[in-house]
């Protein structure tokens, strides 16, 4: 039986997901001082690495190649809500994220002329994706327990409209998946549903540059941006090793930079934060 090119594209939709979600969840496990969170982390992260490599053999079992997809799942998130800036939004995206992989390759299976290699595949992934929202839900009840109900309800609700959104606009390309994920045919790189913006973050004055960065402390902190003073300390602020972490990823996709790993330990303050975020900019 042989498979189609369009079938191949969302194979490869499906790898390159499945490596994005690992990739975070490994770089969380690294910097994290929760002991118990941590392994909880490796384990998700492995086998998310393990789910993309299981695709990988699934694409070149049925006689095709991984190819080099312009977008995953979660950049399409992104582009709705920003990146993450709070643990607690990396478990609810998680947690909708592994509901909807759940549903997805459940009605995948019930496609017109699956491979047999790829439902073999798909049977394996729904086993495995349950696991997962075992343990983000163990966390997000933990959360509701310390913080409150309220806010992760409202989080979920808010993170589960979004994926509606996000869903129905990917499964408009269902059968012709090319056309939304071939970088050759995206050209700059945006998505139909997010035009260029004429100023770019990086290209931004430094007064401005600062303004959004103190938006991004503010709201992975959950207070409002005058309590972060440029002196303010950032753990006296409740920034603890692995809300660093979460934050600095929002701060490089919001500012497309990249920082050093030793630049988490010299981050003090806020004014350290900005002063680094001019320097990676600036060298751009």
């Amino acid at each position: 039986m042989e498979i189609s090119e369009n079938d191949l594209w969302i194979l490869s939709y499906y790898r390159e997901s499945e490596l994005a979600g690992g990739l975070v969840m490994g770089r969380l496990a690294r910097e994290t001082d929760d002991d118990d969170l941590r392994v909880h982390l490796t384990e998700h992260c492995a086998e998310e690495a393990y789910h993309a490599w299981l695709w990988t053999q699934t694409i070149l079992k049925v006689g095709g190649t991984p190819k080099r997809v312009a977008e995953t799942y979660q950049t399409r998130y992104y582009a709705e809500i920003g990146m993450p800036t709070s643990l607690l939004e990396i478990l609810t995206l998680t947690q909708v994220f592994e509901r909807r992989v759940i549903r997805h390759f459940r009605a995948h299976l019930k496609w017109p002329d699956v491979h047999p290699t790829v439902v073999e595949t798909l049977h394996r992934m729904i086993e495995d994706e349950v696991g997962h929202i075992s343990w983000v839900k163990d966390r997000l009840d933990r959360y509701a327990a310390e913080k409150g109900e309220a806010i992760v309800a409202e989080t979920m609700r808010r993170f589960t409209d979004v994926d509606e959104r996000v869903y129905e606009a990917a499964m408009r390309y269902r059968d012709n998946a090319r056309e939304l994920l071939d970088p050759a045919l995206r050209g700059n790189g945006q998505t139909r549903s997010q035009p260029k913006p004429a100023t770019s973050a990086a290209g931004a004055s430094t007064s401005t540059k600062n303004a959004e960065l103190r938006r991004l402390v503010a709201k992975s902190l959950g207070v409002s941006d005058d309590i972060v003073l440029d002196t303010s300390s950032l753990r006296d602020l409740g920034v603890n090793s692995l809300d660093l972490v979460v934050l600095v990823m929002s701060i490089e996709e919001h500012f497309h930079v990249e920082f050093e790993p030793s630049d988490l330990e010299r981050l003090r303050t806020f004014a350290d934060l900005a002063r680094r975020v001019a320097e990676l900019t600036a060298s751009r």
